[in-house]
């Protein structure tokens, strides 16, 4: 499918992911073209992407769209200086002047480099690591307010996320001081998301609880969105050391299910996620993950993966995006055919029987009674034909009678 299609009841992503830094094929290396086993990932302005890897040094390389051929910003040694990082850098991202925030999780520190910069100033941390309000103890996330840069920070070790107004004022927002199941009470967390459209609320992924936390601003406890508390798994209801989370307009989180090296969509209110890349195997492949570390969306909705064990950022671009303007209430619906090489996403329920067959994936949703299928041919249109049991069954256009002739066979002999 080459231009994106809108028929489609919820947005679809290519199986197979585009490198967009790095080699595809896995080859871990130091150049403007390969990434040594890069840290951290951020979304610039036009889709362009900064990544950050250290090996006997460390940088910051920007991607430009449609380039693999990295520009080095940021080019520094290794050590405990204000011009250095440490060999664990986990977090980047920027403010409206352009300034890049870097979380230099070995030196328990954020520092802000301007454009152009030979050295970072010190922005939080720096003071040890400790559990100590005014230290931090191997951060793994930040988020910058826009309007305040406030910087929000998942202090891992600390079991906590605080926020840092300045290098001497620091507010304790989730968990701490000790790590715990309870509902007030966070284990390692590694990533979080700010939803600046509601309150400040925050998301946290509790990496060691195997959940995603919501904290309403000022709450003293979260509540569990995703995943089971204290229980992992590779179940479509657990998750497996979630280590990043990012949401969309929708209220949809994407979630880098770390262990089942995957990243899952949970929609809002949904009891169960959805994969909508990879598998707990892993691999080397398009459509797999290795050790996958953060998740983020560019403009496009396209969602953008750190593929740390495979030393490479891989981009899942949307294929079909529904047409929110347009509804139809009729007793029958068309469903435009999908390549093979896609993943079509929908809620799935545990009562949701799945089965494949020559590149051709079928659903059938016990909770809807809809039968959906996708398949190779592009150019072919399928119809949904309700029928007089509330099942439907998605066919071509020639074979409808014949189906419910058939039905009506059967019901015959049911009832004999």
């Amino acid at each position: 499918m080459s231009a994106l299609s809108h028929n489609c009841s919820t947005t679809v992503w290519a199986s197979n992911a585009t490198t967009i830094a790095g080699s595809p094929i896995g080859i871990a290396g130091f150049s403007s073209t390969l990434l040594y086993q890069p840290g951290a990932i951020m979304v610039g302005t036009n889709d362009s992407i900064y990544v950050m890897d250290c090996y006997t040094y460390c940088r910051v390389q920007l991607f430009y769209p449609g380039s693999q051929l990295g520009t080095t910003i940021i080019y520094t040694t290794i050590g405990t200086g204000l011009n250095q990082f440490s060999s664990t850098t986990t977090a980047l991202t920027t403010d409206v002047s352009g300034n890049i925030y870097v979380l230099d999780s070995g030196n328990a520190r954020i520092t802000k480099w301007a454009p152009g910069a030979s050295a970072g100033i010190l922005v939080a941390g720096g003071n040890g690591q400790s559990d100590s309000l005014n230290t931090l103890n191997n951060p793994s996330d930040i988020f910058v307010e826009p309007n305040t840069s406030y910087i929000w920070i998942a202090d891992t070790f600390n079991s906590r996320v605080v926020k840092w107004m300045n290098t001497s004022t620091v507010m304790l927002v989730a968990g701490g001081p000790n790590h715990g199941l309870q509902a007030n009470q966070l284990y390692k967390p590694r990533g979080l998301f700010v939803d600046t459209s509601d309150s400040n609320t925050l998301y946290i992924a509790d990496t060691y609880n195997h959940r995603i936390q919501k904290w309403l601003y000022g709450a003293s406890s979260g509540i569990t969105v995703a995943g089971q508390s204290g229980v992992s798994g590779p179940d479509l209801d657990q998750l497996y050391n979630p280590r990043s989370v990012t949401m969309d307009t929708n209220k949809s989180l994407y979630i880098v299910d770390f262990t089942n090296n995957r990243v899952v969509l949970w929609l809002l209110g949904a009891t169960t996620g959805i994969v909508i890349a990879s598998s707990p195997a892993g691999g080397v492949l398009p459509s797999l993950l290795y050790l996958p570390h953060i998740v983020r969306l560019d403009s496009t909705g396209a969602f953008i993966v750190n593929d740390y064990g495979n030393s490479r950022i891989q981009r899942f671009p949307v294929l079909c995006s529904p047409n929110i303007t347009s509804s139809s209430s009729t007793s029958t619906t068309s469903v435009a055919t999908i390549s093979q090489n896609t993943t079509m996403v929908v809620p799935l329920t545990t009562n949701n029987l799945t089965t494949s067959a020559n590149n051709s994936t079928t659903i059938l949703s016990a909770s809807t009674s809809t039968l959906v299928t996708t398949s190779q041919n592009n150019s072919s249109t399928n119809t949904i034909t309700n029928l007089s049991s509330n099942h439907s069954f998605a066919t071509r256009n020639s074979n409808s009678k014949l189906l419910i002739l058939l039905f009506c066979f059967i019901m015959i002999f049911i009832n004999n």
